[in-house]
């Protein structure tokens, strides 16, 4: 039986995935003990008076077993299927204490202050041994494992000081999103390893990953990584602090207040593809068009949450949090890491300090709308109602800035186009909202439609242009310029409109 199991990778794979099935669900149901009878109950029927502790106890747990996974991958004496088995089964045992230490916590009224701090401190050791252990063993881009490491060190930093300020140190909702994502994407990136034999049926699944996807994960965990790390900046704050409005929150079925959020969340990750067709290791026709094709779809995805989430009354404050910290990752820090990579192109490959003095220039002026605008939000009396934008909105300057691309390569000349669209986001001027351009017919009848149709050709381009461009090629290119005038077009006559409408209304 043994041989058997040694010997047949499914069979081995099948076993060995029940058995860390069933070791979670025992643990589970050990640790969080029977239904509470009275809410206030705060002792354990096993735990008895160290109740208490169970949560911290089981966040210093991931401490040894994060330093396993790592030890496990360097010790050649340890490659055999027995200790991959408690490779598998340390992770998953990590991933649940960090689900568990907070519920139990709550259900029995064992939150603690040392208990804010030990969770996150275990969550950054974990992902500190991962991302080594990724970086050694998982071809990991070394990229990535300075923006995980310098992310928590800058975040350890932050705590300390918040802590000393008497501010709140606990784990923030981006932060638990942004765990959930690193170990994913570590966890992947070590079951293609070939170091540890056996296997649980992942690992095989891991393997049919291309590295295209690879690379498309690390950049969704470097977002992640880096916009988590805002909140602990109080400029930054829009990005975590729910907007009270003076609406109650929505009581429809979380998957009704859902359907808004996934719009939401597809703006995020059309940003994160923007910046994936960015890199120059991704081999891809037209290339500043298909950027600027998923900016123009992530700005789509913005344009209906709202209405959605109106439409069908789903809307919450967890949901305009979401929105807001979602602008400043697609808006704002892919499209200047989309300009500071492009500069790089331009210039040959190496690394192009205009292009990071520039992107740095235009990522601070979304942030400073963004702030404005949720400040202006909050001091707005009725926020049911859909009011005009001060300044140009932030899909509106990052699809402006990505067309420039298709148009020129002169670098004086994006320069100039990405300043003047930064300094615009950021001024007094009026802009009509897309929710009040319905109102408006020049709006309705023509320049949405003429902007949809834009749109439109350009996907129909970006979809079809695999199969047409060897015998279309010159043909194709004049297609895609095309598109961009009929976007830039109607793109200028709404910057032309909020001049008339701050400057010429009277």
């Amino acid at each position: 039986m043994i041989q058997f199991y040694l010997e047949n990778s499914f069979f081995q794979g099948s076993i060995n995935l029940l058995l860390v099935f069933v070791i979670l669900t025992l643990t589970t149901i050990f640790i969080m003990g029977p239904k509470k009878k009275n809410p206030e109950d705060n002792i354990h029927p096993w735990f008895g008076k160290y109740t208490i502790y169970i949560p911290n106890i089981m966040s210093s747990l991931r401490f040894p077993l994060g330093i396993w996974i790592l030890v496990l991958h360097y010790f050649h004496q340890l490659h055999n299927p027995f200790f991959t088995l408690s490779f598998h089964l340390s992770f998953a045992l990590i991933c649940f204490f960090d689900y568990l230490d907070g519920k139990f916590a709550r259900k029995w009224n064992a939150v603690t202050e040392d208990g804010k701090s030990l969770d996150p401190a275990s969550d950054k050791w974990v992902t500190f041994c991962l991302a080594i252990t990724a970086f050694m063993y998982g071809g990991l881009k070394w990229w990535a494992l300075i923006i995980v490491f310098a992310r928590e060190i800058i975040s350890m930093i932050q705590r300390i000081l918040l802590k000393r300020k008497g501010e709140d140190v606990s784990a923030r909702w981006l932060g638990k999103i942004k765990t959930g994502v690193q170990f994913t994407v570590l966890y992947i990136f070590l079951l293609r390893t070939d170091v540890l034999p056996g296997t649980i049926l992942l690992d095989s699944i891991a393997k049919l990953f291309p590295p295209n996807m690879l690379l498309w994960g690390t950049i969704l965990l470097c977002f992640c990584t880096v916009i988590s790390l805002f909140p602990f900046f109080k400029s930054f704050s829009y990005v975590n602090d729910y907007s009270r409005s003076q609406r109650e929150e929505s009581n429809r079925p979380w998957y009704i207040v859902m359907i808004p959020n996934l719009f939401t969340i597809g703006n995020y990750l059309c940003g994160v593809t923007a910046v994936f067709f960015a890199m120059p290791e991704v081999e891809v026709q037209h290339r500043s068009f298909v950027i600027l094709f998923w900016i123009l779809a992530a700005a789509l995805c913005d344009a209906l949450d709202g209405p959605f989430a109106r439409k069908l009354k789903s809307y919450s404050d967890f949901g305009a949090c979401l929105d807001s910290s979602t602008d400043l990752s697609t808006f704002g820090l892919a499209t200047a890491m989309v300009i500071f990579i492009r500069f790089s192109a331009i210039k040959g490959g190496s690394l192009s300090y205009l292009g990071i003095i520039l992107a740095l220039f235009y990522f601070t002026y979304v942030h400073l709308r963004l702030a404005r605008f949720t400040v202006l939000t909050q001091q707005q009396e009725d926020q049911s109602e859909k009011n005009d934008f001060v300044g140009l909105p932030s899909p509106s300057g990052a699809g402006a800035v990505l067309i420039f691309f298709t148009f020129f390569e002169n670098i004086y000349l994006l320069s100039i186009s990405i300043i003047f669209v930064s300094l615009i986001m950021y001024s007094k001027m009026d802009f009509i909202s897309h929710s009040n351009a319905f109102k408006h017919p020049f709006y309705k009848y023509f320049l949405i439609p003429v902007m949809f149709s834009g749109f439109m050709m350009l996907l129909i381009l970006i979809f079809q242009q695999p199969f047409v461009s060897a015998h279309f090629s010159r043909e194709l290119i004049d297609y895609f310029k095309a598109c961009s005038w009929i976007l830039f077009i109607p793109l200028c006559i709404y910057m032309l409109d909020g001049f008339r409408r701050t400057y010429l209304k009277g």
